[in-house]
């Protein structure tokens, strides 16, 4: 057999791991540290910068879109509160007694009478148009459609029109519709071109028409009152708009009524009488979004500006079978420029931060990595050296391992000048003196005397190592032999003895964990159970409305004060009701009961927490007060053994009633020190237990 067919074969290596292997050989030390200690300094300050960079451009996007809709929204809601003014007005005139009056005359047609109580209304059509910018007529037509009185606004002052310029209204759409309505209820026309004399007047004005019935005494519609409103009015209200900013406003069916902006020739496109839609200027997905939108603001970006666009709903009642309400939108084009400027400056800048902190930290990796390996290169360089000159001494105090290399390298280099300059004395000696062999033998036994020294150190080596590895040993071997042995309780104890004298070195971190479930003895004093509740309750009720669960407290104040220790108290309570708000579902609620227990029960205190939750099954109850024990996800199992080792420190008891699907109550009783005293005497505390349960 030939003898390389026993040796084991050599590891298998990919060719890619050889090759990458092979490259890095050929890099310097120096360049093995730097470009990992560069590269971990770089790219986690990139990797934030970008991330913070994206983080904050998100943000004051969402930032600025937020405002724009919410500005938006203002704006339309400005525009209905003044059109719902206008409607509150007119149905203020039609019950005044003037106009009452006019409507009955109308109709009996006492024609003196009709003159007089034209002129009152006249009169107080005036006085009502006072200050009232927003109205271009105000209006009272008879039965018939034809005017009685009428008031003009022209430049803020009211003129009452002549009755020889009064017209027959009877054929307009408005007037019909308002007829058909029942008392009470209010007509609001589209947005159209108002006309005089049955053509649009000139120059062209956009009104909106508010109208209703006037009812006489008999309560039948006899006339009608009618407001006509400026369109420009309501433009002013969406104004003035900040600068490269536009807007419009658009009917039900997507057609522009007006525009609100700088530019006069935009204006003019977009005037009602040119009747344009708005599916001449953008796409359907987005025409659809903005008239099917009944959202208080919300924004779209297109390629050319953000557009934000809110409804404006008015209350009307129309004789139309199945026609929807008026409404418009409110479309606000804010041009992308002036929103992205300062988020892109802030990019710039937070990209330029980036940079220099990269950079900064590639200088320090660089820095580090000098650091790091000037000491390796001085070593490198005195290995050289040390070749001609023993002499040569290291200087490193870097403080760690490299700085104990160079003291061994130096000692290496003493060890070797002195074995060279003892190699030169013999040699001298065997030269000139015959007693050379006399030192060879001395030499000789020196080199016997070390070898013994050196066994002797093995022995103590091993021995060493017998010793450390036989405690390990026995503690394997005892702890399978307890697993493996079925009568364990028979002999636990002398194993259990064995294995703690093993593993007395373990004691420090056995202690460090053991006080996580030690409660400090508790300091007693006289505590009231209605005070303990109140304080919980300031501390606990922020975390308590964080998860949507209300806390309800029922208290005698008449529950007696028992020894304890306040702070163990707060702590029990505490436990008690995070439990139950993490059990008691959104809008839950978690009701606490204080009430003394009467002499003729024994005397005492109970407490009483119950919540909403899911419950508890029987298993889950009888598994409750065991360690580590827990039924939620990231609990530690430790809550309620702890309370009930603080109710047993009490001499109190804790009792738990459960019911899936219906909740949880808990009961706290703790006896009076009276109490005590007699149940310790008639050896009965199940007795106070009882009548406490019996009580609650």
């Amino acid at each position: 057999m030939h003898p390389d067919q026993n040796r084991d074969p050599a590891p298998a290596h990919s060719p890619t791991a050889q090759s990458w292997g092979r490259r890095l050989q050929h890099f310097r030390l120096r360049t093995k540290i730097v470009a990992p200690m560069v590269a971990l300094a770089i790219f986690p300050a990139l990797a934030i910068g970008v991330f913070t960079i994206t983080w904050t451009r998100d943000s004051l996007w969402k930032s600025a879109i937020q405002q724009i809709e919410f500005d938006t929204a203002s704006n339309a809601q400005v525009v209905k509160e003044s059109l719902r003014a206008v409607q509150q007005e007119l149905r203020y005139l039609a019950q005044t007694k003037v106009t009452r009056d006019l409507a009955e005359a109308t109709v009996a047609g006492t024609s003196a009478r009709v003159a007089t109580l034209r002129a009152e209304l006249e009169r107080e059509f005036y006085v009502f148009a006072q200050g009232k910018r927003a109205f271009y007529q105000v209006r009272y037509l008879n039965g018939a459609g034809r005017e009685l009185v009428r008031l003009n606004v022209q430049d803020g002052e009211p003129r009452i029109v002549p009755a020889d310029r009064l017209q027959d209204k009877s054929d307009r759409y408005y007037v019909k519709k308002t007829l058909l309505l029942e008392p009470g209820k209010t007509y609001i026309s589209p947005m159209d071109l108002n006309e005089e004399y049955g053509k649009v007047e000139s120059p062209q004005r956009g009104v909106v028409r508010y109208a209703t019935p006037v009812v006489g005494s008999n309560g039948k519609s006899a006339g009608l009152l009618v407001i006509n409103i400026f369109a420009d009015y309501l433009f002013s209200l969406i104004g003035p708009l900040p600068s490269e900013t536009e807007g419009y406003l658009v009917d039900r069916e997507g057609m522009y009524l007006g525009y609100v902006g700088p530019s006069e020739q935009s204006r003019h496109l977009y005037s009602l009488e040119n009747r344009r839609q708005i599916s001449a200027d953008y796409a359907p997905p987005i025409v659809s979004a903005i008239v099917e939108n009944k959202k208080h603001g919300q924004a779209i970006a297109t390629a050319r500006a953000l557009l934000a666009f809110a409804p404006i709903g008015m209350e009307t009642e129309t004789v139309d079978q199945g026609v929807p309400a008026q409404q418009w939108m409110l479309l606000v084009a804010h041009q992308l420029a002036p929103i992205d400027a300062p988020i892109r400056h802030l990019t710039v800048f937070l990209s330029v931060v980036t940079a220099l902190v990269a950079a900064i930290a590639g200088v320090l990796g660089v820095l580090v990595a000098h650091y790091l390996t000037r000491p390796v290169s001085i070593l490198r360089r005195a290995t050289r050296e040390v070749v001609a000159d023993l002499s040569k001494h290291v200087e490193v105090t870097t403080g760690d391992e490299i700085e104990g290399l160079a003291n061994d390298f130096n000692v290496m280099t003493e060890r070797l000048l002195e074995a060279r300059e003892k190699l030169a004395a013999w040699n001298a000696e065997l030269e000139c003196e015959v007693a050379l062999k006399t030192d060879e033998l001395h030499r000789l036994q020196d080199g016997l005397g070390r070898a013994e020294k050196l066994a002797s150190i093995g022995q103590m080596t091993a021995s060493v190592m017998h010793e450390i590895g036989n405690p390990l040993a026995a503690i394997k071997t005892k702890i399978q032999v307890a697993e493996e042995d079925e009568d364990f309780n028979g002999q636990c104890d002398g194993l259990l003895s064995n294995i703690i004298s093993e593993v007395d070195r373990l004691t420090m971190f056995l202690r460090s964990f053991a006080h996580l479930a030690r409660l400090r003895e508790p300091q007693m004093e006289e505590v009231s159970p209605d005070q303990v509740v109140q304080g919980v309750i300031t501390l606990i009720s922020p975390e308590l409305r964080r998860r949507g669960v209300t806390l309800r407290v029922e208290s005698t104040f008449g529950a007696p004060t028992f020894r304890g220790d306040p702070n163990q108290m707060r702590q029990l309570l505490i436990n008690l009701l995070l439990n139950a708000a993490e059990a008691s579902p959104q809008g839950g609620e978690i009701l606490v009961n204080v009430q003394g227990v009467p002499a003729s029960f024994g005397g005492g205190s109970v407490i009483k927490v119950s919540d909403q939750g899911t419950g508890m099954s029987p298993e889950t109850i009888d598994k409750i007060w065991d360690p580590f024990f827990t039924t939620k996800s990231e609990g530690t199992g430790l809550g309620l053994p702890i309370c009930q080792q603080i109710v047993k420190d009490h001499d109190g008891t804790i009792r738990v009633h459960s019911q899936q699907g219906r909740g949880t109550l808990v009961i706290l009783s703790f006896p009076t020190d009276t109490a005590k005293e007699s149940t310790m005497a008639s050896g009965k505390q199940d007795d106070f237990v009882d009548n406490v349960e019996g009580l609650t």
